[in-house]
């Protein structure tokens, strides 16, 4: 979370973990780990640096969704979506970072459950 970040599948820093989920996958469904602060919020739904994001990439994302999404420049960016007017936004939920119109990014995974793992 934070501003639009680089992911790079085919080239991993780090070992791949198994992570256990209750919603059911497909075959492209993946897990992403939150990084930054832009997505914690001090009531409601908050997702922490470290959380780890179960992401469905075959899904619609309607608004009020919390979703992954990627500009032109291929950098990925995980906000809710939500719809005002006839727009869509990017939101994030500290309100410390600005709300961005979703303009020519596009959706690429609706976030389907998450978890936190303290070791």
């Amino acid at each position: 979370a934070g501003n639009y970040t680089v992911i790079d599948n085919f080239k991993p820093t780090t070992q791949f973990d198994a992570i256990p989920v209750s919603v059911p996958v497909k075959r492209h469904t993946y897990a992403l780990r939150v990084h930054g602060d832009s997505m914690v919020s001090e009531s409601g739904d908050s997702f922490p640096a470290g959380s780890i994001l179960i992401v469905e990439p075959e899904m619609e994302a309607l608004p009020g969704d919390y979703v992954i999404a990627v500009n032109h420049a291929s950098e990925t960016t995980f906000k809710q979506l939500v719809k005002d007017g006839g727009d869509l936004y990017l939101k994030p939920l500290n309100s410390r970072y600005p709300i961005k119109l979703l303009g020519n990014a596009r959706v690429i995974g609706v976030v389907r459950e998450f978890t936190k793992r303290f070791r």
